[in-house]
């Protein structure tokens, strides 16, 4: 990749880690949109989740106490069935079908938070199970999902701490399984070694100081940006960079 490509990346990576950690979520999924501008999707999927690997170990190292592994264990055991038939899946799709279904996931992450989704109701914990299967699938395709199992991890015997500290390790084997898919059928590194790099130091600095401004801005009017941000480029995704291809 050319330097200024890189640094740009960085820069994207740096800032859309810093809205994750005062939004919630939806960095990852900025991310994602972004780094489709600079690489195709068999690319930034594998290197998206080199980057967030790291972030969502740190996540677990300091949260590891929190962890649900009722859940987790029902989640991850299946997970890597579901990264199996993902990656077979995602071979047989074109760049503007990729595109058009990450835009499709980058707007649901604007309402992912919402409550309707299930209302009052629970998961049952053996839902897990299906639930780690199908994000196996679709982590493949799309890259980032965390906002839509957020949804699922909700639930009232669950701290702040437990939620976020399982997310964390779903992320861990979501991408530990989008790195093994993508090397298996001959995705090189090497030629992205640069923007790894240089991307990682960024999002783990971007969620301290993101951390540290959530007290000193406007919440409301930042969430708002950060909205009308993501849908612009969900659209980009959809309209220009994948229904304009057919």
């Amino acid at each position: 990749m050319q330097i200024p490509d890189v640094a740009i990346l960085s820069i994207a990576a740096f800032f859309t880690s810093a809205l994750t950690a005062v939004a919630g979520s939806g960095g990852g999924a900025a991310l994602m949109a972004i780094m489709l501008q600079f690489m195709p999707p068999a690319a930034a999927i594998p290197v998206h989740g080199a980057v967030h690997l790291v972030s969502n170990l740190t996540r677990c190292w300091l949260l590891w106490r929190h962890m649900s592994w009722p859940i987790i264990i029902r989640f991850a055991l299946p997970l890597p069935f579901g990264a199996a038939l993902g990656i077979w899946l995602f071979q047989g799709l074109s760049t503007a079908i990729v595109q058009i279904l990450i835009g499709v996931f980058v707007l649901l992450s604007l309402v992912s938070g919402r409550k309707g989704w299930l209302g009052d109701n629970e998961l049952p914990l053996w839902s897990f199970f299906p639930v780690g299967f199908a994000a196996g699938i679709l982590n493949m395709i799309v890259g980032a999902i965390a906002p839509i199992l957020g949804v699922f991890v909700i639930r009232k015997d669950l701290k702040k701490e437990n939620i976020v500290a399982t997310l964390g390790f779903f992320g861990v084997v979501s991408n530990i399984a989008k790195i093994a898919g993508f090397t298996f059928i001959g995705f090189s590194y090497q030629s992205y070694g640069i923007a790894v790099l240089c991307m990682i130091p960024a999002v783990i600095v971007g969620t301290r100081v993101g951390r540290l401004a959530l007290d000193k801005i406007n919440e409301r009017i930042f969430l708002m940006l950060f909205r009308i941000i993501l849908l612009a480029l969900g659209l980009k995704l959809i309209v220009v960079d994948g229904l304009a291809l057919f």
